[in-house]
C-alpha cells in the first residue's frame, strides 16, 4: 500500500513539474505596434497597414499565419485574401508584416475595429492561436471651394473699413468643424472671423471686416485663408487671392512755379493798365462831347439875339 501511495505521489509531482515546464515554455506572439504608411485612412481609398509582430517567448515560433477581418467588412484587403505567412520568428524578436487594404466608400468618420488572428506553432509542434484587435481611424475626403468673394464698398479710401464677404462651400464627405476665415495682405489689416461648422454639401458665409492701411499698388494682392478641423482635429488651409482697390482720399493740388507767378503778375498788370486807359478815354470823350454841345448852344443863343 505504501509503494502504491509513493508511486502515485511521484506521478502527480511529475505531472505538475511537466505542466509547469510546458506553461513556462508556452510561446507568446502578440502585436506590439502598427502604423499606416499613408499617415491616415480615407474612406474609399487604399492604404498600407504595417503590423509589428513580436515573439515574447524564450524559443522560436514557426509557420505563422495572420488573418485580418472586420465585423461588417468596413476594411477589406485591396489584393489577396487578407492573410500573410511568416516561416519563423526567433525568440524575443519582431517581424514587420504589411497588408494592402482598402476602406469601403460611404463609411462614417470614426475608428473601426480590425481583428488580427495569429496562428503559429512551437518548435515542439504545438499549435497556438492568438487574436488581437487594432482600431483604425477613418477620415472622409475634404474638399472646399471659396466663391462669390465680394467687397460691397465701391470706393475705398485710406483708413476706411473694408467688408469682405465670401461663400465657403463644403464639397467633401465630412463636416468642416470650427471653420474660420482670415484676411491678410499688403494694404489691409490682418483680421479673422469665425464661421462655425459646415456640413457636407452646405455653404457657410465668411464676413470679415478689416481696414485699408495702404494705397493700391499694381500687382499686389490680398489673401483670404479658410481654416477648419476634421474629426481628428487636423487643421487644413485653402488660400485664394483677392484684389482690394484703394482710392486716395485727398485731391493733390500742384503748386505753381515761381516763373508762372511772375507771368501771372505781368499779365495782371497789363490788364489793369488797359482797363485804366479805357476809362480815361471814355471820360475824355464825355467831357469833349459836353464842351462841344455847350459851345454849340452858346452860338445859337447869340444868333437869336442878333436878329432882334
Amino acid at each position: 500500500m505504501k509503494k502504491i501511495t509513493v508511486f502515485f505521489v511521484c506521478i502527480m509531482l511529475g505531472i505538475f513539474t511537466f505542466s509547469g515546464q510546458v506553461k513556462a515554455a508556452t510561446p507568446r506572439v502578440m502585436v506590439s505596434d502598427y502604423s499606416i504608411k499613408e499617415g491616415e485612412v480615407t474612406a474609399g481609398e487604399e492604404f498600407n497597414l504595417q503590423v509589428m509582430l513580436k515573439n515574447t517567448a524564450a524559443k522560436a515560433v514557426k509557420n505563422i499565419k495572420l488573418t485580418l477581418s472586420t465585423e461588417n467588412g468596413e476594411l477589406l484587403p485591396a489584393e489577396g485574401a487578407g492573410t500573410a505567412y511568416v516561416s519563423e520568428i526567433a525568440a524575443d524578436s519582431e517581424e514587420k508584416i504589411s497588408f494592402a487594404m482598402k476602406a469601403v466608400s460611404g463609411l462614417e468618420e470614426k475608428s473601426y475595429k480590425l481583428s488580427l488572428k495569429t496562428e503559429y506553432e512551437s518548435i515542439g509542434g504545438y499549435e497556438y492561436t492568438v487574436e488581437d484587435a487594432i482600431f483604425i481611424p477613418v477620415t472622409l475626403k475634404q474638399r472646399v471651394s471659396v466663391t462669390d468673394i465680394m467687397i460691397p464698398e465701391e470706393e475705398i479710401r485710406l483708413g476706411d473699413s473694408v467688408e469682405i464677404i465670401a461663400s465657403i462651400n463644403n464639397l467633401g464627405e465630412g463636416t468642416l468643424y470650427n471653420a474660420c476665415a482670415r484676411v491678410s495682405g499688403y494694404n489691409i489689416a490682418d483680421q479673422e472671423s469665425y464661421i462655425g461648422n459646415i456640413e457636407s454639401g452646405k455653404t457657410g458665409t465668411a464676413d470679415v471686416i478689416t481696414k485699408a492701411v495702404a494705397l493700391y499698388k499694381q500687382g499686389e494682392k490680398n489673401i483670404i485663408t479658410i481654416s477648419y478641423e476634421n474629426q481628428k482635429g487636423k487643421v487644413m488651409e485653402k488660400e485664394f487671392l483677392i484684389n482690394v482697390s484703394e482710392v486716395p482720399g485727398e485731391i493733390m493740388v500742384q503748386e505753381p512755379h515761381y516763373s508762372d507767378l511772375e507771368q501771372v503778375k505781368t499779365s495782371t498788370s497789363k490788364t489793369e493798365t488797359v482797363k485804366l486807359a479805357l476809362w480815361i478815354a471814355a471820360v475824355i470823350t464825355v467831357v469833349v462831347a459836353l464842351i462841344f454841345l455847350w459851345i454849340r448852344r452858346m452860338k445859337r443863343k447869340k444868333a437869336i439875339l442878333d436878329e432882334f
